[in-house]
């Protein structure tokens, strides 16, 4: 074969691997714009055109029709007859909204405008009906989504060329489904049209940062535009203000130059910085033209003058203290697991006390044991000394901007005095395509089929596990599809549930009462501790004791968060005796949806669900109806409190053993 005939293929070969990523992109697009759309609007927000009571941004819209800045809306004038109207325990009740700034008798949002000023409020001068923030928050995400897939592609045939296209297929995958947009479009309110719009334009800005990296005769539009969108990213979301050094990647050659003492011709360097900054500081300046208008200080985004839940100038809202929690909860608090669907559940409660004015997390998942896709950005280490990448300097320069950009957002994240998953948006996208460009390396630098077979193996399997986790953690989060959609969640619930039956899950020796032969302690009085604890985290049930005195004790239930009962009056006991105490409650049983309860009658199951019962030495002492939480055979503990210190952590008297009773079914 003649090099003409090389070359003809090796063309062959690019067109085709090109036609099977355009054919990837085409199918991830429609796939993620159905889902995206199928879950903003099946979980707690439904699908409308009416104002609802609490979308923040379509009133932020009203009011720039209007004219105005503040929204149409008065607050409730008890508000200003407070001596503190930020202190939550005087304004408790007062305020229509939840989280909205309250400056002079008028009430603003705090979150950035962009949202409203480029969608919204369009929308609504255009159509005279409001566009949803649910919505909203799916078109933008979605555009986040089709950027971060075209950044991918530009990466790929530039420094990849001769790889597979389904390679660069499944990492389009990856963009659309493994960077935490599902989870965060569950429950999308005016918190996460913010993050999703900030998404969307960062991405926008990292792509042309990439374009502009090198040199040629667009590279100033490129410039311009990644100055541009990168001001709107701050307009949406001001948190990534640090994040901004991202858009000095492309002058890192200029830079080492420099420290080099090399020759440089500053004139096209200035152009370059021009077409950069222009943009960018205009929009920057909006934002604060716009804080100023609002609150006579350009630097105050309204945060001093929250109503939130907290008092906005006496808390802390952000400490470097926070640091060390939020990096566990953010990078390594791993999920626990449950042989019921979705077969995730929340993280465990700490071992760590809390720092102080630290308020908790919300559905946190440490990023490195749940999404394993995320390690292979690690695999991008080489290419600061691998010479066989082609273009190598400027895919560097690149990746130490996107590095910048994740790290300085994460400094942020972890100085604030919560977590939550919808954060994760602020992050995982860039790292998504290192983690792609970690693949694409690897790829390429394996040469024996044995060794790329098992490389593909390992980063396809952590792709599959992190897309199937994204998944699972958005039908998870909050209960809300199952709330919201008991019908389509109790069949897929069902039909998941098969595999815990297969696995035994459901055996006579791990569901039903529970019967205990144990001996009370004698030198407890007035102290409490755990029995049986069934659940995870804040989602468990108790049965716990209390010794009264040397002559009683009282035996209670909680259903954390929502209290319970105790038994009244205590009841005598003889310490010295050994006891039985047969114990029967909901979360003892599988959940509603599964198929074990398929021969039972909706009354049968709901009364197994929703009994308590505890008996002893055959006398019933406690009973009544109330809910459970549901709980993994395998999260049901007995004389151990695993997962709080409520109650305190074990049971220190004799327990002489623990057996299933019968569980009596229909016939």
């Amino acid at each position: 074969m003649d090099q003409a005939q090389i070359d003809l293929a090796r063309q062959n070969s690019l067109r085709s691997s090109r036609l099977v990523e355009y054919a990837w992109a085409v199918t991830v697009l429609a796939l993620s714009g159905w889902l995206y759309f199928w879950t903003v609007t099946s979980g707690a927000t439904p699908l409308t055109s009416r104002l609802q009571p609490d979308d923040m941004y379509n009133r932020l819209s009203d009011a720039f029709l209007a004219g105005q800045l503040s929204f149409i809306e008065a607050p409730n004038p008890k508000l200003a007859d407070l001596d503190d109207p930020y202190d939550p325990a005087q304004n408790a009740g007062l305020s229509h909204f939840h989280d909205v700034t309250y400056y002079k008798g008028k009430y603003y949002l705090y979150f950035g405008a962009a949202p409203a000023v480029l969608l919204l409020a369009p929308w609504k001068a255009l159509t005279g009906t409001y566009l949803g923030e649910n919505l909203a928050a799916a078109i933008f995400a979605w555009i986040g989504a089709a950027i971060s897939m075209a950044l991918v592609l530009v990466l790929r045939r530039r420094h990849f060329p001769a790889l597979s296209g389904w390679v660069g297929g499944l990492c389009l995958f990856a963009t659309a489904f493994a960077n935490f947009t599902l989870p965060m479009l569950r429950r999308p309110v005016f918190y996460e049209l913010a993050i999703a719009s900030a998404f969307a334009f960062a991405m926008a800005s990292l792509l042309c940062v990439a374009l502009a990296i090198e040199s040629g005769e667009r590279r100033r539009v490129w410039l311009f535009l990644a100055g541009l969108f990168y001001g709107l990213t701050l307009a949406s979301r001001p948190s990534y203000l640090f994040g901004a050094v991202v858009l000095a990647a492309p002058f890192i050659p200029t830079w080492k130059a420099y420290r080099a003492n090399l020759s440089v011709d500053w004139k096209p360097v200035i152009q370059d910085a021009k077409a950069l900054l222009i943009p960018l500081l205009l929009l920057i300046g909006l934002v604060l033209l716009y804080n100023a208008l609002r609150f006579g200080n350009p630097l105050e985004f309204g945060t001093s003058y929250m109503l939130a839940g907290m008092h906005p100038q006496r808390d802390a809202l952000v400490s470097v203290g926070f640091i060390p929690t939020n990096a566990w909860f953010y990078l390594l608090a791993p999920a626990q697991l449950s042989v019921f669907f979705p077969f995730v559940q929340v993280i465990h409660i700490p071992w760590f006390t809390l720092p102080t004015g630290y308020t908790g997390e919300e559905d946190m998942f440490g990023i490195l044991p749940n999404m394993p896709f995320f390690w292979m950005a690690l695999l991008i280490i080489p290419i600061w000394r691998e010479a066989r990448i082609a273009r190598s300097s400027e895919l560097r320069n690149f990746a130490t901007g996107a590095l910048a950009l994740i790290a300085l957002n994460a400094l942020v994240l972890f100085r604030l005095n919560g977590a939550s998953n919808r954060y994760f948006l602020d992050l995982l996208p860039a790292l998504l395509v290192m983690a792609c460009v970690g693949v694409f390396w690897m790829e390429q630098a394996i040469e024996t089929k044995i060794a790329r077979l098992a490389a593909r193996i390992l980063w396809i399997g952590a792709l599959a596990v992190t897309v199937a986790f994204n998944i699972i953690v958005s039908i998870l989060h909050n209960e809300l599809y199952r709330v919201s959609n008991p019908a389509s969640y109790g069949k897929m619930a069902h039909d998941f549930n098969h595999a815990s039956a297969w696995l035994g899950a459901t055996s006579a020796e791990k569901v039903g009462p529970l019967r205990l032969r144990l001996k009370f302690p004698s030198d407890k009085f007035g102290t409490l501790e755990p029995l049986v604890v069934t659940g995870l985290s804040f989602r468990a049930d108790f049965i716990y004791l209390y010794y009264t005195d040397q002559y009683s004790i009282q035996v209670g239930f909680e259903h954390t968060s929502y209290g319970g009962d105790i038994t009244k009056p205590p009841i005598d006991i003889d310490y010295n005796a050994e006891h039985s105490l047969e114990i029967d409650m909901g979360s003892l049983y599988p959940p509603f949806e599964h198929p074990y309860f398929d021969r039972m009658s909706p009354a049968e199951v709901t009364q197994m669900k929703r009994t308590l019962r505890v008996v002893l030495d055959g006398q019933e002492i406690l009973a009544g109806t109330y809910d459970f939480y549901d709980s993994s055979p395998g999260d049901v503990t007995v004389g151990r409190n695993t997962v709080s210190d409520a109650f305190g952590r074990h049971f220190t008297g004799q327990i002489v053993e623990v057996s299933r009773l019968p569980v009596k079914r229909s016939k």
